[in-house]
């Protein structure tokens, strides 16, 4: 009863995402992020055409609070698929990193590495760094507006 119970309310505060893709040994990566509850989470959730928010996703509405739907729209323009191990050339020579597809022009910054940049957590951490500094400006899929379409009302 008590382990049940127990299973019960870890239930209800987090959201357990396996992370693809599945590596050599058939082990995936297990995330658990608190469920956010706030009003904002929710309408990221109705976001997502009847899918619901992965832990990332979770922690980065955490992250972002009010903001959280335009910062998951956003992410969603620039990857899709919500990888977090994944870069992307430009035309320009450099590269986006990561689940918010950090341009490599942030690694000037002290503390801030690739590595850092393909782990989905710091990632996020670090576009919320961003955000807190120069809003949603470092990310051109919000400067040129495709990040609207992933905005169930927009």
């Amino acid at each position: 009863m008590t382990t049940t119970l127990t299973v019960f309310t870890i239930h209800e505060r987090y959201t357990f995402s396996l992370q693809s893709p599945v590596r050599v040994r058939l082990q995936w990566q297990l995330v658990i992020a608190a469920r956010p509850r706030s009003e904002d989470a929710a309408e990221a959730q109705a976001d997502q055409f009847g899918h619901r928010l992965t832990a990332y996703q979770q922690y980065a509405c955490n992250k972002f609070g009010p903001a959280c739907r335009v910062a998951l729209a956003i992410r969603r323009a620039k990857n899709s698929r919500g990888s977090c191990e994944i870069y992307h050339y430009n035309s320009d020579g450099t590269l986006d990193w990561g689940y918010f597809q950090i341009n490599t022009v942030h690694l000037k910054r002290a503390g801030v590495n690739l590595r850092d940049l393909l782990d989905c957590r710091a990632n996020i951490d670090f576009a919320y760094q961003l955000y807190q500094e120069r809003g949603f400006a470092p990310w051109s899929t919000h400067n040129d507006g495709s990040y609207r379409r992933f905005l169930r009302d927009q």
